[in-house]
Protein backbone atom coordinates (compact mmCIF):
# COMPACT_ATOMS: atom_id res chain seq x y z
CA UNK A 1 0.00 0.00 0.00
CA UNK A 2 2.88 2.43 0.46
CA UNK A 3 4.00 1.68 -2.79
CA UNK A 4 0.53 3.36 -3.79
CA UNK A 5 0.54 6.20 -1.09
CA UNK A 6 4.04 7.31 -2.27
CA UNK A 7 3.07 7.43 -6.15
CA UNK A 8 -0.08 9.34 -4.93
CA UNK A 9 2.09 11.71 -2.99
CA UNK A 10 4.14 12.44 -5.72
CA UNK A 11 1.15 13.31 -8.42
CA UNK A 12 -0.23 15.16 -5.31
CA UNK A 13 2.62 17.52 -4.69
CA UNK A 14 3.12 18.31 -8.19
CA UNK A 15 -0.59 19.50 -8.84
CA UNK A 16 -0.11 21.19 -5.58
CA UNK A 17 3.05 23.00 -6.92
CA UNK A 18 1.23 23.76 -10.73
CA UNK A 19 -1.83 25.21 -8.88
CA UNK A 20 0.25 27.37 -6.81
CA UNK A 21 2.08 28.72 -10.00
CA UNK A 22 -1.15 29.75 -11.71
CA UNK A 23 -2.03 31.31 -9.37
CA UNK A 24 0.91 33.50 -8.62
CA UNK A 25 0.44 34.93 -12.40
CA UNK A 26 -2.00 37.82 -12.24
CA UNK A 27 -3.34 37.24 -15.39
CA UNK A 28 -4.10 32.95 -14.56
CA UNK A 29 -5.47 34.14 -11.36
CA UNK A 30 -7.99 36.87 -12.64
CA UNK A 31 -9.28 34.23 -15.08
CA UNK A 32 -9.52 31.60 -12.56
CA UNK A 33 -11.00 33.78 -9.70
CA UNK A 34 -13.87 35.48 -12.78
CA UNK A 35 -17.37 34.95 -11.92
CA UNK A 36 -17.31 32.99 -15.45
CA UNK A 37 -14.90 30.39 -14.60
CA UNK A 38 -16.55 30.25 -10.79
CA UNK A 39 -19.84 29.55 -13.48
CA UNK A 40 -18.02 26.07 -14.08
CA UNK A 41 -18.24 24.67 -9.97
CA UNK A 42 -22.17 24.57 -10.28
CA UNK A 43 -21.93 22.76 -13.87
CA UNK A 44 -21.10 18.66 -13.07
CA UNK A 45 -18.64 17.14 -15.58
CA UNK A 46 -21.04 14.32 -16.93
CA UNK A 47 -24.01 16.33 -16.72
CA UNK A 48 -26.55 14.17 -16.11
CA UNK A 49 -24.58 10.83 -15.39
CA UNK A 50 -23.18 12.56 -12.30
CA UNK A 51 -27.26 13.02 -10.61
CA UNK A 52 -27.43 8.93 -10.56
CA UNK A 53 -24.73 8.18 -8.40
CA UNK A 54 -25.42 9.00 -4.82
CA UNK A 55 -22.32 7.54 -3.28
CA UNK A 56 -19.62 9.10 -5.15
CA UNK A 57 -17.60 12.16 -5.17
CA UNK A 58 -19.57 14.38 -8.16
CA UNK A 59 -17.01 16.26 -10.68
CA UNK A 60 -17.26 19.42 -11.82
CA UNK A 61 -15.99 21.07 -15.31
CA UNK A 62 -14.58 23.78 -12.69
CA UNK A 63 -12.32 21.30 -11.23
CA UNK A 64 -11.53 19.64 -14.92
CA UNK A 65 -10.49 22.98 -16.03
CA UNK A 66 -7.55 23.85 -13.57
CA UNK A 67 -6.94 20.16 -14.04
CA UNK A 68 -6.40 21.05 -17.66
CA UNK A 69 -4.63 24.32 -16.95
CA UNK A 70 -1.75 22.67 -15.07
CA UNK A 71 -1.02 20.12 -17.76
CA UNK A 72 -0.53 22.72 -19.97
CA UNK A 73 1.63 24.72 -17.26
CA UNK A 74 3.45 21.43 -17.23
CA UNK A 75 3.55 21.01 -20.95
CA UNK A 76 5.56 24.31 -20.93
CA UNK A 77 7.84 23.20 -18.59
CA UNK A 78 8.58 20.39 -20.53
CA UNK A 79 8.85 22.31 -23.91
CA UNK A 80 10.54 25.65 -21.92
CA UNK A 81 8.08 27.93 -23.80
CA UNK A 82 8.71 31.29 -23.33
CA UNK A 83 5.82 33.16 -21.05
CA UNK A 84 5.10 34.95 -24.51
CA UNK A 85 3.59 31.47 -25.47
CA UNK A 86 2.79 29.40 -22.07
CA UNK A 87 0.30 32.21 -21.76
CA UNK A 88 -1.81 31.55 -24.91
CA UNK A 89 -1.67 27.73 -24.08
CA UNK A 90 -2.61 28.25 -20.07
CA UNK A 91 -5.08 30.84 -20.93
CA UNK A 92 -6.54 28.57 -24.19
CA UNK A 93 -6.88 25.78 -21.21
CA UNK A 94 -8.49 27.65 -18.41
CA UNK A 95 -11.41 29.19 -21.15
CA UNK A 96 -11.76 25.40 -23.04
CA UNK A 97 -14.90 25.21 -21.34
CA UNK A 98 -16.13 27.85 -20.34
CA UNK A 99 -19.25 28.19 -22.75
CA UNK A 100 -21.08 24.80 -21.36
CA UNK A 101 -24.59 25.09 -20.03
CA UNK A 102 -26.41 23.00 -17.41
CA UNK A 103 -25.35 19.06 -17.23
CA UNK A 104 -22.65 19.49 -19.52
CA UNK A 105 -23.09 17.53 -22.67
CA UNK A 106 -26.64 16.01 -21.81
CA UNK A 107 -28.54 18.80 -22.88
CA UNK A 108 -26.55 20.24 -25.57
CA UNK A 109 -27.85 18.58 -28.56
CA UNK A 110 -31.13 19.83 -28.41
CA UNK A 111 -30.54 23.26 -27.38
CA UNK A 112 -28.44 22.92 -30.43
CA UNK A 113 -31.42 21.70 -32.46
CA UNK A 114 -33.56 24.21 -31.11
CA UNK A 115 -31.01 27.50 -30.57
CA UNK A 116 -28.14 26.25 -33.35
CA UNK A 117 -26.24 26.89 -29.49
CA UNK A 118 -22.78 24.94 -28.22
CA UNK A 119 -20.74 25.57 -25.73
CA UNK A 120 -17.84 25.78 -28.03
CA UNK A 121 -20.01 28.92 -29.56
CA UNK A 122 -20.88 30.41 -26.30
CA UNK A 123 -17.26 30.22 -24.93
CA UNK A 124 -16.54 31.96 -28.64
CA UNK A 125 -18.91 34.38 -27.13
CA UNK A 126 -17.96 34.94 -23.84
CA UNK A 127 -14.14 35.70 -25.30
CA UNK A 128 -14.89 37.84 -27.47
CA UNK A 129 -17.01 39.64 -25.05
CA UNK A 130 -20.39 39.29 -27.01
CA UNK A 131 -22.20 36.94 -24.51
CA UNK A 132 -24.94 38.18 -22.49
CA UNK A 133 -23.06 36.74 -19.22
CA UNK A 134 -20.86 40.25 -19.86
CA UNK A 135 -17.23 40.75 -20.75
CA UNK A 136 -15.68 40.21 -18.00
CA UNK A 137 -12.76 37.52 -19.75
CA UNK A 138 -12.72 39.78 -22.47
CA UNK A 139 -11.89 42.94 -20.42
CA UNK A 140 -9.27 40.53 -18.40
CA UNK A 141 -7.40 38.90 -21.80
CA UNK A 142 -7.73 42.60 -22.88
CA UNK A 143 -5.99 44.39 -19.89
CA UNK A 144 -2.92 41.73 -20.33
CA UNK A 145 -2.80 42.27 -23.81
CA UNK A 146 -3.86 39.18 -25.19
CA UNK A 147 -4.81 38.50 -28.84
CA UNK A 148 -8.05 37.35 -28.29
CA UNK A 149 -7.82 35.98 -32.02
CA UNK A 150 -4.74 33.68 -30.97
CA UNK A 151 -6.96 32.32 -28.20
CA UNK A 152 -9.88 31.94 -30.71
CA UNK A 153 -7.64 29.71 -32.75
CA UNK A 154 -5.94 27.55 -30.36
CA UNK A 155 -9.49 26.53 -29.45
CA UNK A 156 -10.87 26.13 -32.93
CA UNK A 157 -8.25 23.96 -33.72
CA UNK A 158 -6.89 26.30 -36.36
CA UNK A 159 -2.85 27.84 -34.43
CA UNK A 160 -0.47 27.53 -36.31
CA UNK A 161 1.64 27.82 -33.15
CA UNK A 162 4.01 24.36 -32.06
CA UNK A 163 2.64 24.79 -28.78
CA UNK A 164 -0.76 24.28 -30.00
CA UNK A 165 -0.04 20.30 -29.89
CA UNK A 166 -1.11 20.01 -26.77
CA UNK A 167 -4.64 21.16 -27.11
CA UNK A 168 -4.51 19.30 -30.92
CA UNK A 169 -3.44 15.83 -30.82
CA UNK A 170 -5.02 12.75 -30.11
CA UNK A 171 -3.62 12.61 -26.54
CA UNK A 172 -4.56 16.15 -25.99
CA UNK A 173 -4.78 17.63 -22.28
CA UNK A 174 -8.27 18.32 -22.57
CA UNK A 175 -8.78 14.28 -22.86
CA UNK A 176 -6.35 13.37 -20.62
CA UNK A 177 -7.89 14.82 -17.79
CA UNK A 178 -11.03 13.86 -19.32
CA UNK A 179 -10.92 10.10 -19.09
CA UNK A 180 -8.76 9.58 -15.95
CA UNK A 181 -11.61 11.83 -14.46
CA UNK A 182 -14.12 9.65 -15.91
CA UNK A 183 -12.62 6.44 -14.71
CA UNK A 184 -13.16 7.47 -11.12
CA UNK A 185 -16.81 7.20 -11.34
CA UNK A 186 -15.86 3.13 -12.01
CA UNK A 187 -13.82 3.25 -8.62
CA UNK A 188 -15.72 2.43 -5.39
CA UNK A 189 -13.68 4.22 -2.41
CA UNK A 190 -11.99 1.21 -1.15
CA UNK A 191 -9.96 0.45 -4.12
CA UNK A 192 -9.99 3.47 -6.27
CA UNK A 193 -6.41 5.09 -5.17
CA UNK A 194 -5.18 1.67 -6.15
CA UNK A 195 -6.71 1.27 -9.70
CA UNK A 196 -5.40 4.40 -10.84
CA UNK A 197 -2.15 3.84 -9.27
CA UNK A 198 -1.73 0.82 -11.80
CA UNK A 199 -2.30 3.19 -14.50
CA UNK A 200 0.22 5.57 -15.78
CA UNK A 201 -0.58 9.00 -13.49
CA UNK A 202 -1.72 11.73 -15.28
CA UNK A 203 1.85 13.82 -15.63
CA UNK A 204 3.59 10.82 -16.90
CA UNK A 205 0.93 10.68 -19.59
CA UNK A 206 1.49 13.91 -20.46
CA UNK A 207 5.38 13.50 -20.50
CA UNK A 208 4.75 10.60 -22.79
CA UNK A 209 2.97 12.81 -25.53
CA UNK A 210 6.32 14.23 -26.14
CA UNK A 211 8.77 11.39 -26.17
CA UNK A 212 7.73 9.09 -28.80
CA UNK A 213 9.88 6.08 -26.93
CA UNK A 214 6.98 6.37 -24.44
CA UNK A 215 4.47 4.53 -26.69
CA UNK A 216 3.73 1.87 -24.60
CA UNK A 217 2.43 4.43 -22.03
CA UNK A 218 0.01 6.29 -24.61
CA UNK A 219 -1.35 2.89 -25.83
CA UNK A 220 -2.28 2.29 -22.27
CA UNK A 221 -4.38 5.43 -21.97
CA UNK A 222 -6.12 4.79 -25.45
CA UNK A 223 -6.74 1.15 -23.99
CA UNK A 224 -8.32 2.88 -21.18
CA UNK A 225 -10.51 6.03 -23.38
CA UNK A 226 -12.00 3.01 -25.19
CA UNK A 227 -12.89 1.23 -21.94
CA UNK A 228 -14.30 4.38 -20.22
CA UNK A 229 -16.46 4.91 -23.41
CA UNK A 230 -17.75 1.54 -23.44
CA UNK A 231 -17.98 0.85 -19.65
CA UNK A 232 -19.54 4.59 -18.78
CA UNK A 233 -20.00 7.23 -21.01
CA UNK A 234 -22.33 4.28 -23.31
CA UNK A 235 -23.47 2.45 -20.36
CA UNK A 236 -27.67 2.56 -21.20
CA UNK A 237 -28.81 3.79 -17.84
CA UNK A 238 -26.05 6.60 -18.71
CA UNK A 239 -27.12 7.26 -21.92
CA UNK A 240 -31.08 6.77 -20.99
CA UNK A 241 -30.23 9.66 -18.59
CA UNK A 242 -28.73 11.90 -21.56
CA UNK A 243 -31.66 11.32 -23.67
CA UNK A 244 -34.09 11.69 -21.01
CA UNK A 245 -32.13 15.56 -20.34
CA UNK A 246 -32.61 16.05 -24.02
CA UNK A 247 -36.20 15.01 -24.78
CA UNK A 248 -37.15 17.11 -21.76
CA UNK A 249 -35.67 20.36 -23.35
CA UNK A 250 -37.33 19.08 -26.64
CA UNK A 251 -40.35 18.75 -25.37
CA UNK A 252 -40.55 21.69 -22.75
CA UNK A 253 -42.18 24.60 -24.19
CA UNK A 254 -40.93 27.00 -21.48
CA UNK A 255 -37.21 26.70 -22.79
CA UNK A 256 -35.31 29.44 -23.95
CA UNK A 257 -32.06 30.00 -25.99
CA UNK A 258 -30.63 31.71 -22.26
CA UNK A 259 -31.51 29.01 -20.11
CA UNK A 260 -28.23 27.68 -21.75
CA UNK A 261 -25.93 30.14 -19.80
CA UNK A 262 -27.46 29.46 -16.23
CA UNK A 263 -25.77 27.12 -13.74
CA UNK A 264 -27.39 24.31 -13.03
CA UNK A 265 -28.64 25.41 -9.99
CA UNK A 266 -30.60 28.18 -11.45
CA UNK A 267 -31.91 25.75 -14.48
CA UNK A 268 -32.99 23.71 -11.33
CA UNK A 269 -34.54 26.25 -10.02
CA UNK A 270 -36.98 26.49 -12.86
CA UNK A 271 -37.02 23.07 -14.22
CA UNK A 272 -36.60 21.16 -10.94
CA UNK A 273 -38.98 18.09 -12.75
CA UNK A 274 -36.28 16.89 -14.76
CA UNK A 275 -33.74 16.89 -11.78
CA UNK A 276 -36.75 15.63 -9.42
CA UNK A 277 -36.79 12.03 -12.17
CA UNK A 278 -33.52 11.59 -11.98
CA UNK A 279 -33.88 10.21 -8.42
CA UNK A 280 -36.02 7.29 -9.71
CA UNK A 281 -34.35 6.61 -13.60
CA UNK A 282 -32.57 3.52 -12.47
CA UNK A 283 -35.90 2.02 -10.78
CA UNK A 284 -37.46 3.20 -13.76
CA UNK A 285 -35.16 1.15 -15.63
CA UNK A 286 -35.57 -1.89 -13.89
CA UNK A 287 -39.43 -2.29 -14.18
CA UNK A 288 -40.80 -5.33 -15.81
CA UNK A 289 -42.97 -2.79 -18.32
CA UNK A 290 -40.12 -0.47 -18.64
CA UNK A 291 -38.53 -0.29 -22.63
CA UNK A 292 -37.32 2.67 -24.67
CA UNK A 293 -35.42 2.79 -27.79
CA UNK A 294 -32.14 5.29 -27.78
CA UNK A 295 -30.44 7.14 -30.55
CA UNK A 296 -26.96 7.58 -29.53
CA UNK A 297 -23.18 7.56 -31.23
CA UNK A 298 -20.63 5.05 -30.39
CA UNK A 299 -17.46 5.59 -30.40
CA UNK A 300 -14.51 2.74 -30.67
CA UNK A 301 -10.90 3.35 -30.25
CA UNK A 302 -8.12 1.48 -31.78
CA UNK A 303 -4.36 1.44 -31.67
CA UNK A 304 -2.89 0.54 -35.88
CA UNK A 305 -0.26 -1.36 -34.33
CA UNK A 306 1.06 -1.49 -37.58
CA UNK A 307 2.04 1.96 -37.77
CA UNK A 308 5.71 3.48 -36.89
CA UNK A 309 5.78 6.46 -35.59
CA UNK A 310 8.67 9.04 -35.78
CA UNK A 311 7.39 11.78 -34.69
CA UNK A 312 4.47 13.26 -32.41
CA UNK A 313 2.87 14.90 -35.39
CA UNK A 314 1.71 11.31 -36.62
CA UNK A 315 -0.22 10.41 -33.56
CA UNK A 316 -3.62 11.15 -35.46
CA UNK A 317 -2.30 7.48 -37.79
CA UNK A 318 -1.81 5.63 -34.64
CA UNK A 319 -4.21 6.41 -32.66
CA UNK A 320 -7.76 6.97 -34.33
CA UNK A 321 -11.21 6.13 -33.70
CA UNK A 322 -14.62 5.51 -35.26
CA UNK A 323 -18.01 6.83 -34.97
CA UNK A 324 -21.02 4.43 -34.99
CA UNK A 325 -24.81 5.76 -35.22
CA UNK A 326 -26.42 3.20 -33.08
CA UNK A 327 -29.77 2.75 -32.02
CA UNK A 328 -30.90 0.34 -29.69
CA UNK A 329 -33.56 -0.41 -27.36
CA UNK A 330 -33.62 -1.35 -23.47
CA UNK A 331 -36.21 -3.56 -22.60
CA UNK A 332 -36.21 -5.77 -19.29
CA UNK A 333 -32.38 -5.12 -18.66
CA UNK A 334 -31.56 -5.97 -22.52
CA UNK A 335 -30.06 -3.94 -25.17
CA UNK A 336 -30.95 -4.79 -28.86
CA UNK A 337 -29.18 -3.41 -31.74
CA UNK A 338 -31.47 -2.33 -34.52
CA UNK A 339 -29.75 -0.19 -36.49
CA UNK A 340 -25.77 0.86 -37.27
CA UNK A 341 -24.54 3.79 -39.56
CA UNK A 342 -20.60 3.70 -39.98
CA UNK A 343 -19.73 7.20 -39.85
CA UNK A 344 -15.96 7.14 -40.61
CA UNK A 345 -13.27 8.40 -38.52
Amino acid sequence: MALFDNVEIKQHDLKTELLKNLYSIDLYREIIESSLLNRLKNIHFLGAIDYLYTNKKKHTRYEHTLSVATLALHYSKIKNLAFKDEKYLVCAALLHDIGHGPLSHSMEPSFKKLFNITHHKVGMRIINGSSPLGKDIYNILSKHKININEIIKLLNGESKEEYAFALDNPINIDTIDGILRTYTYLSNSRNKNKRLTLLPNIYEILEATTNIKQLNILDEFWKLKDFVYSNIINDDIHMYADNFSQNFVLSEKRIKENDFYLTELQFKESYGELFNNFKSLKDRKNEKTFSIELNYIRRSYQIKSDIQINHSSEYFQKYVYTKIADVFRIDNKEKHIHQTFNLGY
